[in-house]
């Protein structure tokens, strides 16, 4: 590994005379050639804090055997340190504590032995990549019960959308100069990455993505840092050379199935959710290098460090590349830039079926069967049929909006209208995004001016009667609610309302969603009456679609309730949070939020209705169900206490009426 590539590790030195002696500021030069960004100290303290405040860089300490005493004892929780060489005079003196610390690599007094050292084990801790973190996300289709579920696919869903963005979309000719740009930003004080980032913008050709991808330079770090922050704007540099990956993936795809293996150190943390998710489906959320010899595998896991509060990981996987709509993998072995090194690389993005985890008494290592599972399979296909309207390519910065990323997804909207202003289509897409952005930030004025940009342009390229003009109208009323200028929501709803009927026909689900917002603008106009119309109606073409989406289905229960404990008939208004409960509790845990509010307002209804034994009832279960998810601070809690209170003390003054009477 030259001097000036990635730095992948941190380098320190301590000892008493690191900056004194000659000698020592000559091996300081040498190291440098190591790692260029060597970080000495002569204090134990001043060491442990550079340790410690960059925790989230690998650290590797040469220490005196002196120091080493005093230091190693305190550094063994540090997770960030990968390796400790004791650089002394007196080699069996040291070995004799070193050896009860297995931090310590080797105890070494010949410079040159040592420099070989570390040079041969970063390189084969690149090779390896063990301790490198795996970002990954899981989805298990029961988990749709769970409070938090939502979340977790949300993020399973997130990275497919991106990687189906990244491999399906043609970036634009400037995206490889603006990707070039930004590595001449970052490495601007680092004049050996300078000229590997010449190389690559003179050099660099979409059947080289393999080549690059394998070599230790910046690209390969840009790229990790990247996935592994989940950093859309760095990876949206990184679009073509995604998409060319892809491209060399899908063109040297293996042809028969194989097994192959992935070593990996995982916190216990990430441990427990990979086995609370067994049997679910785990999304490699970045290229995935694995190797087809198992042995290969556990060597590499025996010759890194576990720290503390981690495990050792045998993935072991089954791929079958005849699988319809499966990510493609290769041997690239043939394009590595270690040529011939045996490399089965898959897909970003890459979901797997858990089958089973165990864990070796004998070896402590974590075995994790896996099989590769296509796109389509029939439980991941749950999560996408969920995101249906989502799935366009082009929605991508819907998605980014939808995830409050909104910084993120105004630059994603802005950088299109860039790259392809003559594509009509786009164009409206992206001012209809900025304007969901602005309408989720409360900015109702600018919100409309991007909605109406959004219409003028659909309205330039389209007929009149175009289901995405109507989505322009629905847009503006949504606005226009939202300001509480219910006269001009009323009008577009109407608008669209008119062109979705002549369009989709009258019993779409585009128009059951006018018609519960029509009743929302005639519930804030206390035309109770007409609100109830319009809420059955959308509610009577929703179960037409049956399953559908039943969240929707509870949504419209609790509406059509709403409505009726404002004209106070509040029995009916029972039936309907009760038909809403029912439908909740099947797809929710007893503790979602959606599930808690709708047993509040069916306390509320019975309260109303003089029932207090049955309201008192449904408040206790709401405040249980909330001291079990820990919440004893919570507004909602000190709410459902208060209701507690008042219906006890409503109680206790029957009772007291009732002993008075007799």
């Amino acid at each position: 590994m030259s001097a000036h590539n990635t730095r992948k590790f941190s380098l320190v030195w301590l000892d008493s005379s690191v900056n004194v002696s000659e000698e020592n500021l000559d091996t300081q030069v040498l190291f440098r050639k190591v790692n260029d960004q060597l970080q000495t100290f002569d204090k134990v303290d001043q060491c442990l804090e550079y340790i410690r405040t960059n925790s989230k860089e690998k650290v590797v300490l040469v220490v005196s055997g002196r120091l080493g005493q005093e230091i190693l004892p305190r550094i063994q929780q540090f997770t960030n340190l990968i390796a400790v060489y004791v650089y002394c005079s007196d080699k069996k003196r040291n070995e004799e504590w070193a050896n009860k610390y297995l931090l310590i690599k080797d105890v070494i007094v010949d410079l040159k032995i040592l420099l070989a050292k570390i040079r041969a084990d970063q390189v084969q801790r690149d090779e390896y990549q063990v301790d490198v973190p795996l970002p990954f996300s899981v989805f298990h289709p029961k988990s749709s019960r769970h409070a938090d579920s939502a979340t977790n696919s949300d993020a399973f869903f997130y990275f497919q959308l991106l990687i189906k963005y990244f491999s399906q979309v043609k970036p634009s000719d400037q995206e490889k100069h603006r990707f070039i740009s930004l590595c001449k930003e970052k490495y601007h004080d680092d004049q050996g990455e300078l000229d590997v980032i010449s190389e690559f913008e003179t050099k660099y050709s979409s059947t080289r993505a393999f080549w690059w991808f394998t070599r230790d330079c910046f690209l390969h770090q840009l790229l990790d840092q990247a996935f592994q922050s989940f950093d859309i704007d760095l990876l949206y540099h990184f679009h073509f050379f995604i998409r060319d990956m892809y491209d060399q993936l899908t063109e040297t795809k293996r042809s028969s199935p194989t097994r192959t293996y992935r070593s990996q150190i995982l916190s216990n943390d990430e441990i427990v959710s990979l086995k609370s998710s067994s049997g679910g489906f785990l999304s490699i959320n970045a290229f995935l290098s694995t190797v087809p010899d198992r042995n290969r595998a556990l060597t590499m896991l025996n010759n890194h460090t576990v720290p503390d509060g981690s495990k050792q990981v045998l993935f072991e996987i089954t791929a079958d590349p005849t699988e319809h709509d499966a990510k493609p993998f290769s041997n690239i072995a043939a394009w590595n830039y270690e040529h011939g090194t045996e490399v089965v690389l898959f897909m970003a993005g890459t979901i797997f079926h858990q089958i089973r985890i165990s864990e070796s008494e004998s070896d402590n290592i974590v075995v994790i069967r896996m099989e590769q599972c296509h796109d389509s399979h029939r439980k991941v296909k749950v999560i996408f049929d969920r995101y249906q309207s989502e799935r366009t390519l082009l929605s991508f910065g819907h998605v980014l909006s939808r995830m409050k990323r909104f910084d993120e997804a105004q630059k994603y909207f802005e950088q299109t209208l860039q790259d392809m202003p003559h594509d009509y289509h786009s164009v409206a897409c992206c001012y209809q995004g900025l304007g969901d952005i602005a309408l989720k930030q409360e900015n109702y004025n600018l919100s409309l001016k991007w909605y109406e940009k959004a219409l003028e342009t659909n309205q330039t390229v389209l007929r009149s009667e175009d289901p995405e003009i109507a989505s322009s109208y629905n847009d503006l009323a949504n606005v226009y609610l939202k300001k509480g200028e219910l006269n001009q929501a009323s009008q577009f709803y109407d608008q669209a309302l008119q062109i979705w009927i002549r369009a989709l026909g009258k019993e779409h689900s585009k128009v059951a969603g006018c018609y519960k917002n029509l009743a929302r603008v005639f519930q804030s106009e206390e035309r109770y009456s007409e609100a109830l119309e319009y809420f059955k109606k959308a509610l009577k073409i929703q179960e037409k679609h049956l399953p559908g989406d039943p969240f929707e289905l509870a949504k419209l229960h609790n509406h059509i309730a709403d409505v009726y404990v404002l004209q106070n008939e509040m029995n009916e208004a029972f039936q309907q949070y009760n038909s809403a409960y029912n439908i909740l509790i099947k797809n929710h845990s007893s503790t979602h939020p959606d599930v808690l509010l709708t047993l509040r307002n069916m306390g509320f209804v019975y309260e109303k209705l003089g029932n207090l034994n049955e309201a008192l009832e449904y408040y206790k279960k709401i405040a249980a169900a909330r001291q079990r998810l820990q919440l004893a601070n919570h507004d909602n809690i000190l709410q459902i206490n208060q209701d507690i209170q008042r219906v006890s003390a409503l109680l206790n003054v029957e009772v007291s009426n009732t002993v008075a009477f007799i």
